[in-house]
């Protein structure tokens, strides 16, 4: 959900093609299917490449997966799923042994979600995939790991609040995840009209979470993803997107 997804990956060879999709899924509305369509990007499967560049976009895909559970036809979201499903055994080897264990569950997990017709399962499975991938980026890539973990925070609550029936309790133990990580780089964002505004947002989901207010809570999650990407862009402004050091370069 961020100004690198929508551009096309050509590197290397062979290729891997993996999804993306145009747009944000955090400002597209739930029941809007008229961005569903499955967009490639072509991931290289060679030693040469950048493993953080491979560990970003195996993120993008379970990401594509989570946002599209709801709103993609049964083959595009069989395209997303076989998509994150290669890529997660792409990057198998760069993860520790218990966390690609767990990643493999994740994937099971999804498909049987799948099979089932079941939205919301989709949407969890693949949500913890990509936390599981984001845990993995390097402590000194210029976005913090938290800013990612905030990412997958927002789109938990989101499939919690989709779920029939509304899974509060998880949702609010999402928000307070949020919380834990906002504090741990909220010095470190000296835009105090962003700051400001994240820690507002937050505040603010939090209450609506409490009261189980469907509506707010819904709209407070879409405005959390939304500043994820601000900060984002923050952390990481456009002119930098090229950069040698970048690890998500070209994506």
């Amino acid at each position: 959900m961020r100004n690198w997804r929508s551009n096309v990956l050509h590197i290397g060879s062979p290729l891997l093609a993996i999804a993306a999709l145009s747009g944000c899924g955090s400002s597209q509305s739930p029941n809007d299917s008229s961005n569903s369509s499955v967009q490639t990007v072509a991931v290289p499967q060679n030693e040469a490449v950048s493993s953080a560049i491979a560990l970003a976009a195996a993120a993008e895909n379970f990401e594509a997966l989570t946002e599209q559970a709801f709103t993609a036809k049964p083959d595009e979201l069989a395209l997303l799923f076989a998509i994150a499903q290669e890529s997660a055994t792409g990057i198998a080897g760069q993860l520790d042994p218990a966390a690609a264990k767990a990643l493999d569950g994740r994937v099971k997990d999804a498909k049987t979600a799948i099979d089932a017709g079941n939205p919301p399962d989709i949407a969890l499975a693949a949500v913890e995939g990509y936390r599981l991938i984001v845990s993995a980026f390097s402590p000194d890539a210029k976005i913090p790991v938290a800013v990612s973990l905030l990412d997958y925070a927002g789109f938990r609550i989101q499939a919690d609040l989709k779920s029939d029936p509304k899974r509060w309790s998880d949702a609010r133990e999402a928000g307070k995840f949020a919380q834990e990580q906002w504090g741990l780089i909220k010095d470190s964002v000296t835009d105090t009209e962003l700051n400001k505004r994240f820690s507002d947002s937050l505040a603010k989901l939090d209450e609506y979470l409490s009261v189980k207010d469907e509506k707010m809570a819904a709209q407070a999650t879409v405005t959390e993803l939304e500043l994820v990407d601000e900060l984002e862009g923050y952390f990481q402004p456009t002119s930098a997107i090229n950069s040698p050091n970048n690890p998500k370069k070209g994506t």
